[in-house]
């Protein structure tokens, strides 16, 4: 299997990125990479912050 390289957290449909659990009622999605999980996560959060005004930013 070959390495993919993500810039932004997929959809849950990418099988190579997420690990699904499922119980009676729902399904749970699970990166299977949780550091690089964070990583993407930090990346998004600061894109969004960015495009907030400065009065409308967190942390």
């Amino acid at each position: 299997m070959s390495e993919l390289t993500y810039t932004s957290i997929p959809d849950t449909s990418d099988n190579n990125y997420w690990e699904s659990r499922t119980t009676d009622r729902s399904t749970t999605f699970i990166p299977k990479d949780k550091e690089l999980h964070q990583e993407l996560k930090r990346k998004a959060w600061a894109v969004i912050q960015a495009s907030l005004t400065k009065r409308n930013r967190k942390g």
